[in-house]
């Protein structure tokens, strides 16, 4: 018996469809698979949450019956882990859990604790009885934003399932006594050291050196580790597991903007051991997203992962209001609206992320599965409406004929390293089983 996934990447609507805009182009062939995910990149409510000092990179919220109109795409799994999902503190995290739960929108990766947070969502497919869980994640989150478990003592703390990530920089001896030699002139150890003497600060990695706050180990061969927090990567993979027990199917979102070196293509060291890890306990697909590009596909064990599927609706221009700290985090007159504000931080559309093409370029995969085998993988391009006015601007259409090749071109290149080979048939990119 056959069951079909789909998937979109960040999904950031701020204003309702305008009445000329065809959204059936691309909910037409979503709507071809029995499950049906994107990720909300947004807090929902009604402006009356304070925000947090910190933010994704810019505050977002949308109005609560924004959610109806990312309904008529159809999607019936949202992922809701991400670096904005604590853009607008708890109230504004607990806002966006009501306005889901009173649409009846399957939800996973925030919660009112960490148990609530990190569970999974179940959906059932009516025509087959196949039963579906969706686990959802952040690697990239303040840790004020970290959800927390209840005890006998105080109250769970409500925010994101999170993914904590270890960073370990490797350097030559002799570059090793160098940082010694500055920690030593310039104190930049003394408040932390003096804190362990006393007993405050738990104790460190033996073999590392703690530098202001990185960390750095002795090496011959220089360069940057990563890998996950073994008690987040635990519970992920126990949650699989668990989820495994009573449905036929876990699918992964994993929400990440850390890169491996100096460019947004290459997955990070743990992003590939996260992903590896859930497949092996058995998740059949992880769908990653974050960094609003296109990155590349691997094939493990039979499996899919995509280490992100960049964006599906992007309207960051299009952020109604922001709070004061969105003024004095980029020195911006008080003076300035919030339009005037936005187009001075982007340099009047010369920089940013909506300045970029790439950004605007994306797919939407559509996995069959017959049991548990993968037997299709095909993927429509898409663009988000780049060269379009500021109404359209950031949502979701066919390709245009110009742009099919530089897609098809880009995305073919970076999955060459994970040797994951595609083809163009003329309407989709397609992966030969």
């Amino acid at each position: 018996m056959i069951t079909s996934f789909c998937a979109t990447g960040d999904l950031m609507l701020l204003e309702p469809f305008p009445k000329t805009y065809n959204y059936k182009q691309v909910s037409n062939f979503i709507a071809q698979a029995d499950i049906r995910l994107t990720n909300l990149e947004s807090v929902f409510s009604s402006w009356n949450c304070f925000a947090s000092s910190y933010c994704g990179g810019q505050w977002v919220n949308a109005e609560p019956y924004i959610l109806d109109e990312i309904n008529k795409y159809g999607f019936n799994l949202y992922s809701c882990a991400n670096n904005h999902s604590m853009d607008y503190s708890y109230d504004g995290l607990l806002s966006t859990i009501h306005e889901l739960e009173k649409r009846k929108m399957p939800y996973a990766g925030i919660g009112k604790d960490l148990n609530d947070a990190s569970k999974a969502v179940f959906y059932s497919i009516q025509d087959t009885g196949k039963k579906v869980a969706l686990l959802s994640i952040t690697s990239t989150f303040i840790d004020a934003a970290r959800a927390g478990y209840e005890n006998d003592y105080v109250p769970g703390r409500p925010g994101v399932n999170p993914l904590r990530v270890h960073t370990v920089y490797n350097v030559s001896p002799e570059h090793i006594q160098t940082l010694n030699e500055i920690a030593k002139k310039t104190f930049i150890n003394g408040e932390r050291d003096n804190a362990r003497k006393i007993g405050s600060l738990p104790p460190e990695e033996v073999g590392s050196i703690n530098f202001g706050g990185h960390f750095f180990k002795e090496s011959e061969k220089e360069g940057k580790t990563t890998y996950c927090n073994i008690a987040d990567l635990m519970r992920v993979k126990q949650e699989i597991e668990k989820a495994r027990e009573c449905c036929d199917y876990v699918i992964i979102a994993v929400h990440s903007h850390q890169i491996r070196k100096d460019n947004y293509i290459d997955p990070d060291y743990f992003m590939e051991e996260f992903c590896h890890s859930c497949i092996d306990a058995g998740a059949c697909v992880v769908f990653g997203c974050g960094t609003h590009q296109l990155k590349p596909i691997e094939i493990y064990k039979g499996k899919p992962i995509f280490y992100s599927l960049g964006n599906f609706v992007f309207q960051l221009h299009k952020v109604a209001n922001l709070p004061a700290d969105f003024w004095d985090k980029y020195n911006i007159p008080v003076s300035c609206s919030v339009s005037d504000a936005l187009a001075i931080k982007n340099k009047h559309g010369t920089v940013g992320l909506e300045n970029n093409l790439m950004n605007y370029l994306s797919v939407i995969p559509y996995i069959e599965y017959d049991n548990n085998d993968m037997i299709k993988l095909i993927m429509r391009p898409i663009e988000l409406s780049f060269d379009e006015s500021r109404m359209y601007k950031g949502l979701p259409v066919d390709v245009s004929t110009n742009r099919t090749e530089l897609l098809v071109d880009y995305l073919k290149e970076i999955c060459n390293n994970y040797g994951t080979k595609l083809d163009f048939d003329g309407k989709h990119i397609v992966y030969s089983i």
